[in-house]
């Protein structure tokens, strides 16, 4: 097995039952393998940091990638930060929307690590979606067409079944960002989504790298005056701070 020559013989045990149930849990893998629960959870907080398991409130299972045969999309130390801040602002029995994109991708997997399972989660993204098999979070895919060179729905229907939903909190990447102008999308049939995703949602959150800032895409889907909370990391210009806050955007840097 891959890692198994930096693997104690539980770990490699504990491995191996994943791969055959699809689940373990703490408290049961404690009284078998007479460990005590803080062993297990330095153990699987091992298998998460190397991708091989996801953590969620009691226990592990195997990373989407795995058993539903998505791509294992990684993320940066950057977008761990910002994530890990963004789930802070996640409210128990809310309902959320996360976009698609490999920021809000690792919203998704912290989010499932967080335990805070009475949220209701909406997706365009089927990535997004997978990360929460095998959980107890309610997750409603918007259905819609196939983007041609991405796992994420968009589209006539994805939009008209938004227009059913009410979102408390959005949470949307984006390929660029202008702090006196917008955000923007590179893609044009993911634009109108994010567009009515915006307008459906009390509280409008971008998380994004700051190296997106300075820059367009294709598409704005959403103005400086529509959105209430940027979440980026510490390297964002004291200039472009300023005019967001200026424009009423309370600016999150994630340490």
């Amino acid at each position: 097995m891959l890692y198994s020559n930096i693997m104690n013989p539980r770990q490699q045990h504990l491995m191996e039952k994943l791969s055959k149930t699809g689940r373990l849990e703490t408290a049961e893998e404690a009284v078998l393998l007479k460990v005590s629960p803080m062993t297990l959870w330095r153990d699987f907080k091992m298998f998460e940091e190397r991708g091989i398991a996801l953590r969620t409130h009691g226990g592990v299972v195997p990373p989407a990638s795995s058993h539903l045969g998505f791509p294992n999309i990684g993320s940066t130390e950057f977008q761990k930060k910002i994530a890990k801040t963004a789930i802070s602002l996640v409210s128990r029995n809310s309902t959320i929307m996360l976009s698609t994109g490999t920021t809000t991708l690792e919203v998704a997997r912290q989010l499932v690590s967080s335990g805070k399972t009475n949220v209701a989660v909406v997706t365009n993204s089927l990535p997004v979606a997978a990360i929460f098999y095998q959980t107890d979070f309610n997750v409603i895919l918007l259905g819609g067409s196939l983007r041609r060179n991405s796992m994420d729905l968009t589209g006539p229907l994805s939009e008209k079944n938004l227009d059913e939903l009410h979102i408390d909190m959005l949470f949307t990447g984006c390929d660029g960002a202008v702090s006196e102008e917008g955000f923007f999308t590179s893609d044009l049939s993911l634009a109108e989504l994010e567009r009515k995703s915006v307008q459906r949602t009390k509280t409008v959150v971008v998380v994004t790298e700051s190296g997106k800032f300075g820059r367009k895409a294709l598409a704005k889907f959403a103005s400086v005056g529509e959105v209430q909370v940027v979440i980026t990391d510490k390297n964002i210009s004291r200039a472009d701070k300023a005019k967001l806050e200026k424009n009423k955007i309370s600016v999150m840097t994630a340490n």
